[in-house]
């Protein structure tokens, strides 16, 4: 499966005080992080243990990624990395990721999300289901207990078990090369070359 369809990326929040989230500084030569925007009911601090737990109806956006669950949590270790985890009540953990310069979007969803800043990998735990679309259709499908993500160095892995989607095993879906290039071309004509318009704004 072609390694564009495992680029989430799960938000790096630094939390300094109470009720406050900032996005840490890049580095002279490094990209600008993307702004970090996140609507919750509540939001608990705790200073002394660098925890942040954001609870009801949670709408995570960063930049072209989209992420909702009913509770998250993110938590800095020592090291100065940060982990998080995010879970629902009921239905499912979502992230939605726009790729407005190749045409894709990639749909994930999970009854658990879990975010390691030490190893820059994302978990999507339980009936975990991965899909990637380009111009709306739909290329690449992967399905599991669990689908790991390593940002690093663009790879994935996924297990199977009783929480699968499809008990016990796990289910990849690839079409071929020639069917997501011809999705292309159709976008690159519907938006004249240009890349196509978020939805996220």
């Amino acid at each position: 499966m072609k390694s564009s369809l495992i680029k989430l990326i799960f938000p790096l929040l630094i939390f300094n005080a109470p009720v406050l989230a900032q996005v840490s500084a890049p580095a002279a030569n490094a990209q600008p992080e993307p702004e970090t925007l996140v609507l919750s009911d509540t939001l608990n601090y705790d200073d002394k243990t660098k925890t942040s737990i954001f609870n009801g109806n949670v709408i995570l956006t960063r930049g072209q990624m989209r992420l909702t669950s009913d509770t998250l949590k993110i938590q800095e270790d020592a090291q100065g990395f940060q982990h998080g985890t995010a879970t629902v009540n009921s239905g499912k953990v979502h992230i939605f990721e726009e790729r407005t310069e190749t045409y894709e979007t990639i749909r994930s969803e999970g009854d658990r999300a879990e975010y390691n800043g030490k190893d820059d990998t994302v978990k999507m735990i339980g009936h975990a289901i991965v899909n990637r679309y380009i111009c709306g259709n739909l290329i690449d499908t992967i399905r599991g207990e669990v689908v790991i993500y390593n940002n690093k160095n663009n790879t994935y892995s996924a297990q199977g078990g009783p929480q699968a989607v499809e008990p016990g095993r796990v289910r990849s879906v690839v079409k071929p090369q020639s069917a997501a290039d011809k999705a292309t071309e159709a976008c690159r004509k519907q938006y004249n070359n240009k890349p196509m318009p978020s939805t996220l704004n």
